[in-house]
């Protein structure tokens, strides 16, 4: 549901037509999107990240209580009362506000002292980051795509058979979806749109029209089928692929830039001369259209001085989990460093790829991206396409299979037997293991293309799986793993950890990381016995050594702080606090207790994957 918030977020009216409409499923998400900004895109880097988040993996709801800082998220003790949840917020709450005062008081000053001393440098800021913030957001049709590609996926999700009648849950979001796409003020702001899809829209999806209103899931998915094939074939035929900069925003094109740096200079090891320092010398005329997973993104080109190129895709809409992805990219950096220092996991050439993010406003950061970014989902659906085939074929054959079991016509006994006869059936028939293999033979020119990429990928692949086990992330779906096609390096959306109602890493899948038939079928056995394993132990002995441990220490407790943090204060209200916690507070010595608990955790299961480390190897 929280892809569905963030995307719906990019509505301005929708906070209200929501708190109304939907019952508080959608409110609480859009209390955090309202921003500076007039109006943003889509709030991940893929789409799934839309770049989406999982429903499973996403909190209920947000808090409506959200900076640009955690950090300043940590309440006084003295402000958190004994009483129940609702006194807790409260007091919090005014721990919060004179934290978020102080912090904007101190970030005011700095801004002064930058005009002050760098006033052109200051004035260069301002005008490009507000033309970014402003000017590169997605359209009403792009917007509602990714809503009902949202709806979709949740339907496929929902645990009840296709045969019974639509959940009351998706019927209260479907009917804030009718009401926040097509408010009166939608009418004055996107009158073309509105002329040409409400009518047809609500008739179709609007549960207050009983009489044309589907009765089954099924009904629902097909109806939700069609309208994400009519909206899709209307963004790509109407929308052109490129958008030109000075159509978009002649500032830019107009924009002489003299002090701003090419951002991503200063995160390597190695010091920069002052004189050898990149600096922006302008912004491409090209600005790409990049669609995936139904959503979509602006990619700008920021050209250096030197004739460099830097592409970054505009992300719009945040929630406050987007902080966890610059968190996590600044403890695999450090873990970059510690791979450096080991004999074997240099001699692998081990590093985890970590893109650069630069905030550009509360709700609008830049992602960076490469030019030859596919993902898992763009393979198969590739494959899907070339045969004829619906790419949701497999999740409503299965879900069919299954309705007697859902229904509980069968006994336990027979259900497994049926899931198993289901699964053979998919995996022989609609999804084979050579559809990964096929794909890469036909983009890679040559053999030597083909080791070089198995090669680096595997190892990168390697990476993503022991960052997954260790930290416990889950919900890795073909759509959250982007590849390049051209070197192998491999970037996952939304990867960072979920947490359960005592603080700790929450993770409820049987498999700690994604390896499945089709990559098994492209790396071969000695692939995967060879250089993945060996690549996740070396990894794994590289943090782990005598020398590193207690620096993994450090990072991770810090990383955790700031997580416990953020997640402290994004619960929902209905959501029970720590038991150990006496008075139903986070109290310091609970907190702490918590994040050394995670860290703990984490490093036991390095230990337990990591090869016996001896002092004369380090």
């Amino acid at each position: 549901m929280l892809q569905i918030n963030q995307n719906l977020a990019e509505w301005p009216w929708l906070s209200k037509e929501c708190n109304s409409h939907t019952g508080g499923n959608l409110a609480p998400d859009n209390q955090v999107h309202q921003g500076s900004q007039s109006g943003s895109g889509i709030g991940s880097h893929d789409g799934g990240n839309s770049h989406g988040h999982e429903p499973e993996r996403s909190t209920a709801t947000e808090s409506s209580v959200h900076t640009g800082n955690d950090q300043a998220l940590q309440p006084s003790s003295s402000s958190i009362s004994d009483g129940g949840q609702g006194t807790m917020r409260r007091n919090g709450a005014l721990g919060l506000v004179a934290s978020a005062a102080s912090a904007f008081d101190a970030a005011k000053d700095i801004m002064e002292a930058l005009r002050s001393k760098h006033a052109n440098l200051a004035g260069e800021l301002e005008v490009l980051l507000t033309e970014i913030g402003s000017r590169f957001v997605t359209l009403p049709e792009e917007r509602l795509l990714a809503v009902v590609n949202a709806l979709l996926h949740r339907c496929y999700k929902y645990p009840s058979a296709t045969t019974s009648e639509v959940p009351q849950s998706l019927k209260k979001e479907l009917s804030g979806v009718c009401r926040a796409c097509f408010s009166a003020d939608a009418v004055n702001k996107h009158v073309d749109f509105v002329r040409e899809y409400k009518q047809d829209f609500e008739r179709d999806l609007d549960p207050e029209s009983t009489t044309t209103f589907p009765v089954t899931l099924s009904e629902l998915t097909e109806r939700l089928k069609h309208w994400k094939n009519i909206l899709q074939s209307n963004v790509e035929d109407r929308f052109p692929a490129v958008l030109k900069l000075e159509e978009e925003s002649r500032v830019l094109r107009d924009f002489h830039v003299v002090d701003v740096e090419i951002p991503g200079q200063y995160f390597s090891d190695q010091e920069i001369a002052p004189d050898h320092t990149v600096k922006l010398d302008r912004v491409g005329a090209d600005i790409h259209i990049v669609r995936r997973h139904g959503s979509s993104f602006r990619r700008l080109t920021l050209i250096g001085s030197d004739g460099s190129q830097r592409h970054f895709i505009v992300q719009t809409s945040l929630t406050p989990n987007a902080r966890s992805d610059e968190r996590i990219l600044q403890l695999f950096r450090v873990m970059n460093q510690m791979f450096d220092k080991h004999k074997e996991s240099r001699r692998r050439h081990i590093c985890i790829h970590t893109p650069i993010i630069i905030p550009v406003w509360s709700q609008v950061r830049m992602v960076e991206d490469d030019l030859m970014y596919s993902t898992f989902l763009e393979v198969y659906e590739n494959h899907c396409a070339r045969n004829d085939r619906e790419a949701d074929l497999p999740i409503t054959y299965f879900k069919e299979q299954l309705n007697q079991a859902i229904l509980g016509q069968i006994s336990p006994e027979a259900v497994v037997d049926l899931r198993l006869q289901a699964y053979n059936d998919i995996t022989k028939n609609l999804v084979t293991d050579g559809i990964f293999s096929q794909y890469m033979y036909k983009t890679l020119p040559s053999g030597n293309h083909i080791w070089a990429f198995k090669k680096q990928f595997a190892i990168q692949l390697a990476l993503s799986s022991f960052m997954s086990f260790m930290l416990q992330i889950g919900g890795r779906s073909p759509n959250k793993i982007l590849f390049a096609k051209n070197t192998g390096k491999i970037f996952q959306t939304d990867f960072h950890p979920a947490y359960d109602a005592n603080g700790m890493i929450e993770f409820s899948e049987p498999v700690p990381f994604r390896l499945t038939r089709n990559m098994q079928a492209f790396f071969s056995h000695f692939g995967v016995e060879g250089l993945i394993v060996s690549s996740m132990c070396a990894a794994a002995q590289a943090v782990v050594s005598p020398k590193q441990s207690q620096h993994l220490w450090y990072q991770l407790a810090m990383f955790f702080r700031d997580e416990l943090l953020s997640w402290s204060w994004r619960r929902p209200l209905g959501m029970p606090l720590a038991p150990a916690a006496g008075s139903g507070s986070l109290n310091p010595a609970d907190f702490k207790n918590k994040v050394t608990t995670n860290v703990e955790n984490v490093i036991g299961r390095i230990n337990g994957i990591a090869p016996q480390c001896f002092s004369e190897e380090v």
